[in-house]
């Protein structure tokens, strides 16, 4: 089956005819999902042992690299890195100016993918929820800083959301893919919605997104272009 994508405007130029491509994303499917599907495809498993063998297969990955290993598996291959400027040879690591990173990049099986994926162009408005600006109030930004605790706005189309459903909202997404859901809305409609940020947003740079079951039952995502940032 093609997968969707639309073209968004490209607001880091200046140009008017600058757009970019990107692919509809209707769901996000967590580790407990998944391992239901493949219980529903192998039905000589149960889906407890399945996932305590899903657990047990990333634990192991999680030790060997805090061993100092990379990781080579066809699904993606895991190195480590060090970000940040050595001014001397002999300076030591500082986790205030350094950082160890890591980098995932597709395995051998991964990287055949996007080949065998179709794909049709259809229009943002009709699909999923777009948001074209974050206002933070309290630094008066657009698309840039966000203040935990603090007022924000949000302006696009089919933004509304229901509130009493946890599925759906406005959500802070941080770079360890860590949610944070907005509870409390001053006004949720679909050109706009104004919201009180979470408070327990820590420093870094996060994605937001909003998730609404516009049709009911199908949860669509729509995600700022822009990446924020807690200061």
């Amino acid at each position: 089956m093609p997968i969707p994508f639309i073209l968004r405007k490209n607001y880091l130029t200046e140009r008017k005819d600058d757009y970019t491509a990107k692919p509809v994303t209707f769901d996000s499917l967590n580790q407990e999902q998944l391992v239901k599907k493949v219980v529903e495809r192998h039905s000589s498993l149960n889906e407890a042992d399945a996932l305590i063998a899903v657990r047990a297969y990333e634990s192991i990955i999680a030790e060997e690299l805090k061993a100092g290993h990379n990781i080579v598996t066809p699904m993606c291959n895991i190195r480590l890195s060090i970000s940040g400027v050595f001014d001397r040879e002999v300076t030591e690591f500082d986790p205030v100016l350094h950082r160890l990173k890591l980098n995932y990049t597709p395995g051998i099986d991964f990287k055949k993918i996007p080949e065998q994926i179709e794909l049709v162009k259809i229009s943002a408005a009709e699909v999923l929820p777009v948001i074209e600006f974050f206002e933070d109030t309290t630094t008066k930004t657009q698309n840039e800083k966000i203040s935990p605790g603090g007022a924000a706005k949000i302006s696009g189309s089919k933004l509304k959301v229901n509130e009493a459903d946890t599925d759906e909202g406005v959500f802070f997404i941080a770079q360890d893919d860590t949610s944070y859901r907005v509870t409390t809305f001053l006004r949720n409609m679909p050109s706009d919605a104004i919201f009180m940020i979470p408070e327990t947003l820590t420093p870094g740079k996060y994605h937001l997104q909003v998730r609404s079951k516009m049709d009911g039952k199908t949860l669509r995502i729509g995600e700022l272009d822009f990446e924020l940032t807690v200061e």
